[in-house]
This record gives structure tokens, sequence and C-alpha cells, in this order.
């Protein structure tokens, strides 16, 4: 159905999965490229930050280091690791629950193509049966 543009509860949530899935790599990302700041960043910043006098190699790491840390880190030195930590969870909850409406879609999905099965099964053995009477009859 979906193919043919109509919306189902079934792609719904596969959007929905999707969507999630998305987040959860984003974060990943993310998080990725902030442990990869602590380690090269932080050490340069937190060695020249109280340091009186730099030199001009010092001064520009020192000055890359912090635009750098009031880009991301929007002045604040402590990544907020328990901020993430606690989306993570919710998103990987939020994950969880929706694949578990998945697979209780995909169980009432199957049970429905039976239906839908031996429907069309009773109704082909129907008409095998009609044409032959007409033949019969005909015979007749």
């Amino acid at each position: 159905m979906e193919n043919r543009g109509i919306r189902t509860e079934r792609g719904d949530l596969n959007r929905e999965i999707e969507v999630t899935n998305q987040k959860l790599r984003q974060l990943k990302a993310r998080i990725s490229k902030l442990q990869n700041w602590l380690k090269e960043e932080a050490d340069i910043y937190f060695k020249c930050k109280g340091k009186k006098p730099l030199t001009e190699a010092e001064q520009i790491l020192f000055t890359a280091a912090k635009d750098y840390l009031k880009g991301v880190m929007n002045g604040k030195t402590t990544i907020p690791t328990k901020t993430w930590k606690e989306e993570c969870t919710k998103l990987t909850a939020e994950r969880k629950t929706l694949n578990q409406r998945y697979l209780a879609l995909k169980e009432e999905v199957k049970e429905a193509e039976k239906i839908r099965k031996s429907v069309y099964s009773i109704l082909r053995q129907e008409q095998r049966e009609q044409q032959t009477r007409r033949k019969q009859d005909m015979e007749r």
C-alpha cells in the first residue's frame, strides 16, 4: 500500500524508527567530535589559560581553542555529558518502544495476510465451482 502512495501504520512506524535512528547517529557523531576536541583542544586551552607570557604560537593555539569552545560549548568548559546521556537513554527507550510496536504490528499484518490469502483461496475455489456448474448446465 505504501508503494501505491497510501500511508499505513507500519510505514509510519518505520519512518519514526528511521528518524530515531538518525538522531542516535547524529548524537554519536557529536559525542565523537567532542571527545576528539577534548583530546586536542582542551589540553591547549587549559595549558595556556593561566599562563601569562604566551609565545605567539601558544597565543594562536589558545585563541583557536577558545574560539572553538565558544562556538561548540557556548562558553562552557565542561561537556554536558549528563544531558547527552539522558537524551541518549530517552531516545534508546523510545526506539525500543517503537521496535516493540513494530513487532506487534508485524504480527498483526502477518495474521491479516493469512486471512487475506484464505479469503482469496475460498473465492477462487467458489469461482471454479461456479464455472464447473455453468459448464454442466450448458452441457445439459
